[in-house]
């Protein structure tokens, strides 16, 4: 079975076709810049196109997306502005109709959080994906949590700091407004990624108080996910996990006075083990898992 897998996300898509047997195994890979609809087809005709030199047959589409997503119907409830009007999108009515073949939807950091529960093997995890923003997602009991509204993981939209940063979503203090790949950037005065992924791992001084300025709160935020579901694990995806072992470093022992007190351990964060190709493939095997008839959420 092949799988075109896509991540729609608030700067970038990206996306693969995946062989379902072999997750890891991706025939082609594909990024482009910028958004909505009319990129996504067109990005997804490319996909197609490239089957077609590759000898292959599409058996599904899994698009992972920003947004609170109805996987039921495969419709985005509600999008940020980063995604100009996403909002209402019936995806998987307009991609299945249009390629003629089964098409499944699902939120980005929910795809992730699938994709390393079951590359990981573990029944109980907890994805934060810290990119453009901060999205979470909660595997328990090896189902993927959704929730009676699909806002189960909106872990960047819970209030960190009362009254704190005005957010996009229209509260203030959300969790976004402190841990996120933009925050970081503002922190650390420094606007592009590859210079900033260089600087830290050249510790430069500057960068390395920015990342221990963010992981305070990140830390926070860490320990209230173990008191609050108790996971064999919280794993931290996107931008910042590209930073690498020394920020997971820096992490962990920002979180060590509240683990102290509890009975989970630091060792039991960890970062994304797919990085930015957790979605693509978490995609895939939500909708290789849908096909096969498999009950992977609640």
């Amino acid at each position: 079975m092949i799988i075109a897998a896509v991540d729609m996300g608030g700067t970038s898509i990206k996306g693969a076709l995946i062989r379902d047997d072999r997750m890891g195994e991706m025939i082609v890979k594909l990024v482009c810049r910028k958004n909505p609809l009319k990129s996504l087809i067109e990005f997804i005709d490319e996909l197609v196109f490239q089957v077609h030199d590759n000898s292959c047959i599409i058996d599904a589409i899994a698009i992972a997306s920003a947004g609170r997503i109805d996987s039921e119907r495969g419709v985005v409830l509600y999008a940020s502005p980063n995604i100009p009007n996403w909002t209402g999108t019936p995806l998987a009515k307009i991609l299945s109709e249009r390629y003629k073949t089964p098409c499944f939807v699902l939120n980005d950091a929910r795809a992730a959080a699938l994709g390393e529960a079951r590359i990981r093997n573990v029944d109980n995890l907890v994805m934060l994906t810290i990119g453009t923003g901060l999205g979470g997602g909660i595997i328990v009991n090896g189902k993927l949590i959704h929730g009676v509204h699909y806002e189960a993981g909106e872990i960047g939209h819970t209030i960190l700091k009362p009254n704190g940063r005005s957010c996009n979503c229209g509260k203030r203090g959300c969790a976004e407004q402190y841990i996120s790949m933009r925050v970081l950037h503002r922190y650390s005065g420094i606007k592009d990624r590859r210079q900033l992924l260089e600087m830290f791992q050249k510790q430069e001084e500057r960068v390395i108080r920015a990342v221990e300025r963010m992981c305070e709160d990140l830390a926070v935020l860490v320990d209230k996910l173990f008191l609050t579901l108790d996971p064999s694990l919280v794993v931290i995806g996107g931008g910042f996990s590209e930073l690498g072992p020394y920020a997971l470093e820096i992490l962990r022992k920002k979180a060590e006075p509240y683990a102290s007190r509890s009975l989970y351990n630091t060792s039991q964060i960890e970062l994304s083990m797919l990085k930015n190709e957790a979605g693509m493939i978490g995609a895939a095997i939500y909708a290789q898992e849908k096909l096969s008839g498999v009950v992977n959420c609640d």
